[in-house]
C-alpha cells in the first residue's frame, strides 16, 4: 500500500493527469514535477511508486545527440542517481519480494559483480552522445553519477569494481591531455624524437592506445616534412651583371697599381719626363717593370708617360705613412690624455680661481690692516696681538686666503651675485 499523503501514479496515467492540471507543460517542467514526487516516494519507502515514476521519466530521457550539454543534462544526472540509489538500497537490504516490481526482482537474481557492471554500463549508454561512432565511454559520465556508482559498489561489497570504474573514469582526462600534448603541442614544436621517446616509456595508457598515438605521430611527422619540402624551395640568388669597363676606369686602375709599386726617384727623372711629354697621348696604359740588380744598387725602372705624376704624389705621401705607422710612446700618450683635461679655458679659470683671487684678497686685507694703525677698542688690540703671536707663515696665510676666497665665491654664487 502506498504511504499516507502520497498519491499513486501509474506510468500510463501520469502524463494525462498533469496535462489536465497544466496547459501543455514542457518536458523539463514535467521531469521536475515527476522528480519531486519520486523523491518524496523514495523517502517514504514507497518502492513501487518510485519505480513507476522512474520508468515514466526515462521514457522521456534519451542519450544526448551532441557532446555539448543540452537542456536535459541535469535531469539525466538526477534521475540516474535516484535510480542507482533505489536499486542498490533494495539489493543490499531487500524487502518482501512479493511487493517489489518485476524489474527489481530480476535485479535481485544477479550477482553483486553483475549488478554493479550492469548499472555502470547503463549509465555510460545514457550519457554518451548518440552521434559519436564509438562505444559508450566514461569520458562523458558526470562525476556525481560516478560517485553514486562507487558508493553502490561499496554497499554490495565489490570494491574491486569501484576501483575499475574510478581508474577508467580518471584515464579519460589523462588520455585527452596526452593526446593534445603528443599530437598537437610537441608536433607544433617539431620535437619528434622527444614525443617518440615519451610514448615509448609511457606506462599509463593501454598498449592499443599507445600504438595508435605512435602511428599518429609518425603520420604527422611525414606530413610535416612533406609540407616543409614543398613550401621552402631552393632559392637561387639573381645574377648581377658586371658593368663594362670604361677607358677612365682602366686608366684609374692602372694608376692605382702604379701607385702601389715601389719606384724610387732617380736623377734621370727629368729626362724621363721629357720623353713622356713627347710620347703620344694614346699610350694611357703602361707597365712599370723593375729589373733585378745587386743589393746596394738602386734599380732603374722603365716608366711610362704618367709615372712622373704618380711619383710626385707618392713622395708627398710617404712621410705621412711613416709617421702614422709608428706606435706612440708613453710620454706621448700621457700628453694626449692631459690635453683632454687641461685645455686653455680650464687653465685660465683655475688660475683666476686659485691664484689671482687669493692674491687680490690678500693685498686688500694687508692694505686694510696697514690703514688701521690704531685699533678702535681693547678687543681689537687683543685680536691683533693674538694674530701676531701665532706667527703664521706666508704659505699658511696664503692657503687661508685661498680657502676664504673660494668660500666667498661660493656665497656670491649662491646669492646670485656671480
Amino acid at each position: 500500500m502506498p504511504a499516507q499523503g502520497v498519491l499513486p501514479l501509474k506510468a500510463g496515467s501520469a502524463l494525462p493527469t498533469m496535462n489536465t492540471a497544466f496547459s501543455s507543460p514542457s518536458t523539463e517542467e514535467t521531469l521536475q514535477l515527476l522528480y519531486n514526487r519520486a523523491a518524496r516516494a523514495f523517502l517514504h519507502r514507497d518502492i513501487v511508486l518510485t519505480t513507476t515514476l522512474i520508468a515514466s521519466a526515462f521514457a522521456m530521457l534519451q542519450p544526448p545527440v551532441a557532446p555539448a550539454p543540452d537542456a536535459l543534462n541535469s535531469h539525466r544526472r538526477k534521475w540516474d542517481i535516484l535510480r542507482i540509489t533505489l536499486e542498490s538500497t533494495v539489493y543490499s537490504s531487500p524487502p518482501d519480494r512479493d511487493t517489489l516490481p518485476t524489474a527489481l526482482r530480476e535485479k535481485l537474481l544477479l550477482s553483486p559483480q553483475s549488478f554493479i557492471t550492469t548499472s555502470h554500463a547503463r549509465s555510460l549508454a545514457l550519457f554518451t552522445p548518440s552521434s559519436l561512432p564509438r562505444n559508450p565511454t566514461s569520458a562523458f559520465l558526470p562525476h556525481q553519477v560516478l560517485i553514486t556508482l562507487i558508493a553502490s559498489s561499496l554497499k554490495v561489497n565489490c570494491p574491486a569494481l569501484g576501483r575499475e570504474m574510478t581508474e577508467d573514469w580518471l584515464s579519460n582526462p589523462y588520455e585527452k591531455v596526452l593526446e593534445l600534448y603528443c599530437l598537437h603541442i610537441l608536433p607544433r614544436l617539431e620535437e619528434w624524437d622527444y614525443v617518440k621517446e615519451f610514448l615509448r616509456y609511457e606506462s599509463e595508457l593501454s598498449a592499443e592506445k599507445r600504438i595508435d598515438f605512435q602511428t599518429s605521430v609518425e603520420n604527422i611527422e611525414a606530413q610535416a616534412l612533406k609540407d616543409h619540402a614543398t613550401q621552402t624551395p631552393a632559392v637561387i640568388p639573381p645574377r648581377i651583371p658586371s658593368p663594362a669597363p670604361s677607358a677612365s676606369s682602366s686608366s684609374s686602375s692602372l694608376s692605382t697599381i702604379s701607385n702601389r709599386t715601389a719606384v724610387p726617384l732617380s736623377p734621370g727623372s727629368s729626362k724621363l719626363r721629357g720623353r713622356g711629354s713627347a710620347a703620344s697621348s694614346t699610350s694611357a696604359t703602361s707597365e712599370v717593370t723593375v729589373t733585378k740588380h745587386p743589393r746596394n744598387h738602386t734599380p732603374t725602372p722603365r716608366v711610362g708617360p704618367s709615372s712622373s705624376v704618380v711619383r710626385h704624389s707618392r713622395t708627398a705621401q710617404e712621410p705621412i705613412v711613416r709617421t702614422t705607422g709608428q706606435s706612440p710612446g708613453t710620454l706621448e700618450l700621457i700628453k694626449r690624455s692631459l690635453r683632454t683635461y687641461f685645455t686653455a679655458n680650464r687653465i685660465t679659470t683655475l688660475s683666476i680661481l686659485f691664484l689671482l683671487l687669493p692674491l687680490v684678497s690678500y693685498f686688500i686685507r694687508l692694505r686694510h690692516v696697514r690703514a688701521v694703525a690704531t685699533p678702535a677698542s681693547t678687543a681689537d688690540q687683543v685680536k691683533r696681538r693674538l694674530f701676531d703671536a701665532r706667527g703664521d707663515s706666508v704659505l699658511r696665510r696664503l692657503w687661508n686666503e685661498v680657502v676664504r676666497a673660494i668660500l666667498d665665491t661660493i656665497r656670491m654664487g649662491g646669492g646670485g651675485l656671480v
